[in-house]
């Protein structure tokens, strides 16, 4: 007796349909991860531009505190110096009249010369560049530290601008993060419709372009997403 012939084993004719099936799983999982990641970006520039604006507004406040401070000590300090020269030229002068004899124009050149010199005390007692040791002069007759009571009055408006900047860098950041992904799930729709097409054709052949198109463009937008969130 001769040996039976073996049959082949049918080709499944639905293996494509269940790959489209699974991938379309897979890809709906993906989609939602991303548009968790989409939504959590956008919450967090929104945040950043809250953030940004609030710090703009703060900073702006901050500088014209600083240029009204400044400009009432600077003129006080002007002032100040105002009154010492001319306690010193009245005091001159009553010794330019004293040695001509005219004592009684001399005293009331001596009193202006002590009212200059008073207002010029009070200003001192008033001005923080000589009522605060961190700029008040080492010595009676020499400057207070200008240079340093500038720097530690503009450090609160460099911070938040600083800050400001800071803010508005994150913004940027996490706004083309939020676009990118809505990219992403744009593309992916493309394949979710191959992946679909997949399921309704009858013809193996497009039945596995279909699948495999969605699959490549699924790869794909799967490394645009671990670049987005490497970014």
């Amino acid at each position: 007796m001769s040996d039976p012939v073996s049959t082949p084993t049918p080709r499944n004719p639905e293996r494509w349909k269940t790959a489209a099936l699974m991938l379309t799983i897979a890809t709906t999982v993906f989609a939602s991860i991303l548009a968790a990641l989409q939504t959590d970006a956008d919450i967090r520039s929104s945040t950043a531009n809250r953030d940004s604006q609030y710090l703009a507004i703060a900073g702006s406040g901050e500088l014209q505190r600083a240029g009204l401070v400044g400009n009432y000590e600077f003129a006080l300090l002007g002032d100040l110096f105002k009154d010492m020269q001319v306690g010193t030229v009245y005091e001159l002068t009553a010794l330019e009249q004293q040695s001509r004899g005219e004592d009684r124009l001399a005293e009331g050149t001596l009193v202006l010369a002590a009212a200059a010199t008073a207002r010029a005390e009070r200003g001192r007692v008033l001005s923080i560049l000589y009522s605060d040791p961190r700029y008040a002069p080492a010595e009676a007759d020499s400057f207070p530290d200008a240079q340093a009571y500038l720097d530690d009055l503009s450090a609160p408006a460099k911070d938040l601008v600083s800050r400001q900047n800071a803010a508005a860098d994150l913004y940027q950041r996490w706004s083309v993060k939020s676009d990118a992904y809505v990219t992403v799930l744009t593309v992916l729709a493309v394949a979710f419709f191959l992946f679909g097409l997949a399921q309704t054709v009858q013809a193996l052949q497009l039945q596995r372009f279909f699948v495999l198109s969605g699959l490549v463009i699924l790869i794909g937008m799967l490394i645009w997403t671990a670049a987005i969130l490497v970014s």
